[in-house]
């Protein structure tokens, strides 16, 4: 079928394409910082112009604002369902916290080695954020715990060994999809043996493909065979398969490794453009770069000026013919088949039943469990 074609009858399911700055802004999840929508974001969801929020609720939001939050998003967003996206991941990466159960860090869940613990912490987490209106977290880590002097992974991680993290992430993650929550496994193709912190310059891990295959990859190929929802790309350089690019950039590692090779069909979020392992890139050229690699959503993490930035940018590169439509239409297709598989349901919980589902004592003695290290 050709791109006219395509435009003309559109995709089974989602009818005939939309215009440019819809199939653009459908790639792009912008960061939204505190409880309130502003009145220019609400107006660019309701266009379609953005595909969702990464949520910054701040730690002294209780479930009752972020859930007034999450209803404005969703009545903004009626034409094109919005992604409401969190990091609630346990331990220190966790955004919400006044009210919520806190659970430890995943390396405490990793020592215990319970399939079933880890199934019902998904269920809890999951439960919590879709008492609030949450559809999308930004979890499990299926990176390995490798390098002692990585502080951005580190106990963030269920552990070192490939298949007992691919065992524990899988049943996080079936728990969170049970409650009807996106799930999404980062940061391929893993981040654990680096030293660097991606947020502050740009991480390579040398080893070579073998290894790579035999070790990083295993929890996310298991996770794709599982039926993962959408996997993260982190900001990481591996030589072995790309000399010039880091993940988020590369075309061999998301064509050629994570499409062709391991077969995955869903999703691919590149991580947030602003983080400095970027750095000396314009965000207009990273965007571009990622995209023409194979990302279908891009994470913008500095706000509205930068979501229309990137924004503009993907519009002009497309028109300018830089960027084709083999690769925004089947982006545009995998979005929103997601989102018409996982987003259209409205049976939230009543906004007056969260002091029943949210911080529970139940819950929390569920976290409780591996509280310490053992």
């Amino acid at each position: 079928m050709g791109e006219k074609d395509q435009a003309k009858d559109g995709v089974k399911g989602l009818g005939p394409l939309p215009e440019l700055e819809v199939l653009v802004g459908q790639m792009i999840v912008m960061d939204l910082r505190g409880t309130e929508l502003t009145a220019e974001a609400g107006e660019w969801l309701e266009k379609g112009w953005l595909s969702g929020f990464l949520l910054f609720p701040g730690a002294e939001a209780t479930p009752m604002q972020v859930r007034k939050l999450t209803d404005e998003i969703r009545k903004r967003s009626a034409a094109h369902p919005a992604l409401i996206s969190i990091d609630q991941e346990g331990g220190r990466v966790t955004r919400l916290k006044n009210g919520f159960t806190q659970f430890p860090a995943m390396r405490n869940l990793g020592a215990k080695k319970d399939e079933s613990l880890a199934l019902e912490v998904g269920k809890i987490l999951g439960r919590e954020m879709r008492a609030v209106g949450i559809n999308t977290d930004f979890a499990p880590v299926l990176d390995l715990d490798l390098n002692p002097e990585n502080e951005v992974i580190g106990d963030r991680s269920f552990g070192k060994d490939p298949e007992l993290v691919a065992k524990l992430g899988i049943a996080l993650m079936r728990g969170l999809q049970s409650e009807k929550i996106i799930a999404c496994a980062k940061h391929f193709p893993g981040h654990g043996a680096s030293r660097e912190d991606s947020h502050l310059e740009l991480p390579t891990v040398a080893i070579d493909r073998q290894t790579t295959r035999s070790r990083e990859l295993v929890p996310f190929q298991k996770a794709f065979a599982a039926g993962v929802d959408t996997v993260m790309i982190g900001h990481i350089k591996y030589p072995a398969f790309d000399k010039y690019h880091p993940a988020t950039l590369s075309e061999r590692i998301i064509g050629e490794l994570l499409r062709d090779e391991m077969k995955y069909n869903g999703v691919v979020i590149a991580d947030s453009l602003e983080m400095k392992a970027l750095e000396g890139i314009p965000l207009e050229d990273r965007a571009f770069m990622s995209v023409r690699a194979g990302a279908d959503i891009l994470l913008i993490a500095e706000g509205m000026e930068s979501a229309k930035r990137v924004h503009t940018g993907l519009c002009a590169a497309v028109k300018m013919g830089a960027l084709g439509m083999d690769r925004i239409f089947p982006a545009w297709e995998r979005v929103g088949k997601l989102k018409s598989k996982l987003l259209n349901s409205t049976d939230f919980p009543a906004p007056g039943s969260l002091d029943q589902m949210v911080g529970i004592d139940r819950h929390r003695a569920i976290a409780d469990q591996f509280a310490r290290l053992s």
